[in-house]
């Protein structure tokens, strides 16, 4: 009898099918002991109980059926970016309300734990990606912008046809992936990692050779930490996964309403290829940036000109009084609007606009998303 215990972030789990034929749920097997206990009882009898417990109200939901281990590319066609997965067709169900003697209040999640992987038919950008073209880009050329946010230059094998405003899919799995590990407390998120990362290309399509396009990009993480290593003579050649994204901005001909664009640090990104198809009149930038990152708005505002009278930044994580005069002197001449606080809900009042356009980190996303009441919102969201 085997009882590891099998769980993850809040919906890990997934509803893969709930039709006249029955639901099936579908959730990764995330790294474990490599004793593979729990699949090889489930490989001699394929059925299973799972318990899915409410530890706020005490409810609980009770369910059991039979168990299809996918394996490869079986498991990565259903969620992507996953070697190991299990499915369950459910034969019965049973929510029990306060079924639990005791409450409980949620704790700090596992370090261990992934990112949610979505299913193939949710949207996942793990589907999107393109493995039929061997292409690989090489380092051409590195901007140190600000200490943690740089610009990539890179040229590829095979020319990359993209649209303003989409991302590149690259894979690092060849440098960065060091094999199983069933403990890594120096580096937990490793575990369970591909490390196929997306990046929004900030170059436009007619700025550079058919053959080059530009990231840029913050340091956050493994696989970008790798690529502030890296220099032009460094020689690093990338493995290209593919091209996807929609995020466009609209502006109608001929008409003269004007679109509001709110961006989040880098969230400026899929903004920047666009801005030379753009009528920079009738855009209307909303910025917020640390202080310790206004020189991108800087670099950004020197590079497109016409864009500083359109744009409203907003200056936070820093005191006043300490703020890099120069750097504010600089906005100044560049005749660029400038508020040293956050973006607040009646900064979004300036405009009536019915669709707005958003690239923001998780939390300034969902804060925003809070505030646009019934107004149309696009954004792009880069969940797996």
């Amino acid at each position: 009898m085997d009882t590891n215990h099998r769980g993850g972030p809040q919906g890990f789990v997934r509803v893969f099918s709930n039709d006249e034929a029955g639901s099936e749920l579908v959730y990764p097997e995330y790294s474990g002991n490599r004793l593979y206990q729990t699949l090889g009882n489930l490989q001699t009898n394929p059925v299973a109980g799972l318990v899915f417990p409410d530890f706020e109200t005490g409810d609980v939901l009770y369910v059991t059926g039979t168990v299809k281990i996918l394996i490869g590319l079986e498991a990565a066609a259903i969620l992507p970016h996953s070697n190991l997965a299990l499915k369950i067709k459910l034969a019965e169900a049973r929510y029990v309300q306060k079924g639990l003697p005791f409450r409980g209040i949620a704790g700090e999640p596992s370090p261990y734990n992934p990112n949610i992987r979505l299913l193939a038919e949710e949207g996942s950008l793990g589907a999107a990606l393109s493995q039929t073209l061997p292409n690989t880009a090489r380092l051409i050329q590195k901007t140190q912008i600000t200490p943690s946010i740089c610009r990539f230059r890179f040229r590829v094998t095979n020319p990359l046809p993209y649209k303003a405003g989409q991302w590149v899919a690259m894979d690092f799995s060849w440098k960065l992936d060091i094999g199983y590990g069933h403990m890594r407390d120096e580096d937990p998120r490793s575990l369970n990692d591909d490390f196929i990362r997306t990046f929004t290309i900030s170059s436009s399509p007619t700025s550079l050779s058919h053959d080059e396009f530009e990231i840029t990009i913050r340091r956050v993480g493994p696989v970008t930490s790798f690529l502030f290593q890296q220099s032009e003579r460094s020689g690093l050649e990338v493995p290209l996964r593919g091209v996807g994204g929609d995020f466009i901005i609209q502006q109608d001909n001929g008409s003269e309403v004007t679109i509001p664009y709110i961006a989040g640090g880098v969230g400026i990104t899929p903004l920047l290829g666009q801005l030379p198809n753009l009528r920079l009149e009738r855009l209307h930038l909303l910025w917020t940036i640390r202080a310790d990152d206004l020189e991108l708005v800087v670099d950004t505002l020197k590079n497109h000109s016409g864009l500083e009278s359109s744009a409203t930044i907003f200056v936070t994580g820093c005191d006043p009084e300490h703020i890099t005069e120069n750097v504010l002197e600089g906005l100044g001449r560049l005749g660029t609007k400038y508020k040293i606080r956050r973006m607040l809900k009646e900064d979004l009042n300036v405009l009536e606009a019915k669709t707005w356009y958003l690239c923001a980190g998780k939390g300034l996303r969902e804060a925003l998303l809070k505030w646009f009441n019934n107004r149309n919102v696009v954004y792009e969201d880069f969940d797996f």
